[in-house]
């Protein structure tokens, strides 16, 4: 079985937000490898929050770089919590202050993720985020 489908035979649909062109077409390449379904890449944060506001009942996860332009990706995920409940949320940035990361993982977000990203550690932690509870 594919770890992008879920238990209902249903693919995880995933809203990427990423602002390198390169960094999100590697992830769309290694998530549809594996059976996720990508329903956006949003390149700002003004982006993200109109995807996530047009798709925000079948999305599984999104995946969010913090150096966004327009609405950076730290902002962007305080503005998604105000929205109402909050998605799975997996950080993928350069962003590497413990601070910063602290107070996201405190605040909801699922998990973390240093770049560069390898594709072992983007499966095991997007596997690994699908699996944990949303906290309310």
């Amino acid at each position: 079985m594919q770890a992008g489908i879920g238990p209902t035979g249903r693919p995880y649909q995933i809203l990427i937000a990423e602002n390198s062109k390169f960094q999100s077409k590697q992830l769309q390449q290694i998530l549809e490898s594996e059976g996720f379904k990508i329903i956006g890449i949003a390149e700002t944060g003004k982006e993200l929050l109109k995807l996530y506001k047009e798709n925000r009942q079948q999305i599984d996860l999104v995946t969010i770089e913090i150096f966004l332009p327009e609405v950076d990706g730290y902002a962007a995920f305080w503005d998604m919590k105000e929205i109402g409940v909050l998605p799975r949320v997996l950080f993928i940035s350069e962003e590497n202050t413990p601070s910063v990361i602290k107070a996201l993982l405190e605040n909801g977000a699922m998990d973390y993720i240093v770049k560069p990203i390898k594709r072992e550690k983007i499966l095991e932690k997007i596997k690994e985020t699908l699996l944990k509870i949303p906290k309310v």
